[in-house]
């Protein structure tokens, strides 16, 4: 039996009330001011509309904005937990910036430069022979044909990379099966968005 188990068991048996430990959905780690939130009409306009400008010349399909990945997001960048950037699971896009924004509008630029940012690793990539490299998943990520949700969320946290923004994909993108990059990265071959 797990030690908190036993902790939780022996406490309520002497009257004691246990709390069950809580997501840190509320901006836990943020500071002041705070970025905007993941029903934020305008903050999922903007990672909507720079997925779809890069998506769509790669030939791959339009995202939907899905509440529970966002949500996912929302729990991991609130952590704060991370002197520097890192991802914490597949199927994710991650940025920061120092100073954080700091105003509503410059959030909403934040989001929109960052995601238009990892698709300046497209010129890393190998296209003579696919492969993944950190060097470029990033680009990778946002342009992976078989992902069709994504969910995104921004912070304002205390310390390096101040303005932190991690989106996740499903399906998770940089997939390394043999032949998944040749079905999944094309290069600018279809239409510009208008």
């Amino acid at each position: 039996m797990k030690i908190s188990t036993i902790l939780a068991t022996a406490l309520t048996a002497a009257g004691t009330v246990v709390a069950a430990p809580t997501a840190c959905m509320d901006n836990c780690g943020q500071v002041e001011p705070k970025a905007p939130g993941i029903n934020d009409p305008a903050f999922i306009d903007a990672v909507m509309r720079a997925h779809w400008y890069w998506r769509r010349p790669h030939c791959a399909q339009d995202l939907k904005w899905d509440p529970k990945l966002a949500k996912d997001a929302q729990e991991s960048v609130n952590r704060c937990s991370h002197p520097r950037l890192r991802h914490d699971r597949g199927g994710s896009n991650l940025s920061g910036v120092d100073p954080a924004p700091e105003d509503y509008k410059g959030w909403i630029a934040f989001t929109h430069g960052a995601i238009h940012g990892w698709h300046d690793e497209m010129g890393k990539y190998p296209w003579d022979n696919p492969h993944y490299e950190d060097a470029y998943g990033h680009f990778t990520q946002l342009v992976w044909r078989a992902s069709s949700r994504v969910g995104c969320a921004i912070a304002h946290c205390d310390g390096n990379q101040a303005g932190r923004i991690y989106c996740f994909y499903e399906e998770a993108g940089n997939n390394v099966s043999p032949g998944e990059f040749q079905k999944n990265i094309f290069p600018l071959v279809c239409p510009r968005p208008n």
